[in-house]
């Protein structure tokens, strides 16, 4: 069964909804101090302005539920398509040299798997409110995607392949 139609309550769905957000919210905080640790502040604080938006996100959706009893899902128990939630950047992807380009590239792509998400909820869910508020959610991460590229034609590309002077070593 798809996670999609595993959503036939509204508690369910803010209670995904929430971990979802807050997952990202996390990572972005988590990747701006590696940066902040490797000197690339400019990178550092995208991820801080990415992780804000997604707070925000959050507390919109835990306003929505206010009222709600949200089950407690283990993290284990969530069912995601990979380890993490849809829009929770992952780790690999990340190179202490990236530039912001790179840094808003690697968040639409995590915003492109929110929509998804819910797109998905919002065709399969068998609960008609929830598939009416995930059509909403779906809409808001298009919206975060249309920001992100109005953000990234500001950014330039970089220019050329990023240049490691001490790349991991990495036993054979």
């Amino acid at each position: 069964m798809s996670l999609a139609k595993k959503m036939s309550d509204m508690d369910t769905f803010l209670a995904y909804s929430v971990a979802l957000e807050e997952e990202a919210a996390d990572r972005h905080d988590e990747l701006a101090g590696m940066m902040d640790v490797h000197n690339n502040p400019e990178v550092a604080e995208t991820f801080r302005k990415l992780a804000h938006y997604s707070r925000l996100h959050a507390k919109e959706i835990r306003d929505h539920s206010e009222g709600s009893d949200l089950p407690v899902i283990a993290p284990w128990d969530f069912g995601w398509d990979s380890m993490e939630g849809p829009e929770t950047a992952d780790i690999g992807e990340m190179n202490y040299l990236m530039t912001t380009h790179q840094a808003l590239k690697i968040a639409m792509s995590n915003e492109k798997r929110a929509h998804n998400f819910y797109f998905d909820i919002s065709r399969d869910s068998p609960d008609e409110a929830v598939r009416a508020l995930a059509g909403e959610f779906a809409d808001e991460e298009k919206e975060h995607l249309a920001l992100l590229e109005k953000w990234l034609a500001n950014c330039p590309e970089p220019a050329a392949e990023i240049y490691d002077p001490d790349p991991p070593h990495m036993p054979e």
